[in-house]
């Protein structure tokens, strides 16, 4: 773990009230705990003995880790160090089906959502979309407000028996607590799938 978090790095961390998710900075990475700066309006939402949830780039791809706040002090937090964490690969995001409608506010075109990653999702359109332009789209996941962001089309195949175009995009302009309700969502459903 402390080769992975260096000092000054921003981290996303997560607690049970998704409200309070936050950017925070690596103050300390230690074998025993990890020391985090978090922003003075976020610290309400964090207590001593609480679970998180923890996001950080890595070389690799994404590290990710639950652990316990153990102490606060001022707008430090002290947390576990823990060895179960995981990387979740950029190159391996997990595409989860999620069948629901997309509007594409600048078109008013509604959209079928085939799949989601934390990086994208796969859409079925009557519509050929431009691969040159950003589509703004807002869309909800189990239990979650509103997401709203921008999708790029990457490629655009059209399937032959039904006429539409199955269009694969990546998310662009993303806000931090949205990136996280996606990834946790993914990893939850990841989760689902492996232990049915």
């Amino acid at each position: 773990m402390k080769s992975l978090l260096k000092k000054n790095q921003n981290v996303s961390i997560l607690p049970e009230d998704v409200h309070g998710a936050a950017t925070g900075t690596v103050i300390k990475a230690l074998k025993e705990h990890l020391e985090i700066a978090v922003p003075e309006p976020e610290l309400s939402f964090y207590k001593n003995g609480a679970d998180i949830e923890l996001f950080a780039p890595a070389q690799e791809g994404m590290l990710y880790l639950r652990s316990t706040v153990e102490d606060i002090q001022d707008n430090i937090l002290k947390i576990k160090s823990t060895d179960a964490y995981e990387i979740l690969q950029r190159r391996e995001f997990t595409r989860i089906p999620l069948e629901k409608n997309i509007k594409l506010k600048d078109e008013d075109i509604t959209c079928h959502c085939l799949d989601i990653s934390a990086g994208g999702m796969k859409l079925e359109t009557d519509k050929e979309l431009d691969t040159e332009k950003d589509y703004t789209i807002s869309f909800s996941l189990e239990g979650s407000a509103n997401i709203n962001c921008c999708l790029r089309p990457i490629r655009i195949t059209k399937n032959k028996k039904n006429g539409k175009y199955i269009v694969s995009g990546r998310f662009v302009l993303l806000k931090n607590i949205d990136k996280i309700a996606v990834v946790q969502f993914c990893f939850k459903k990841e989760a689902e799938n492996k232990n049915k």
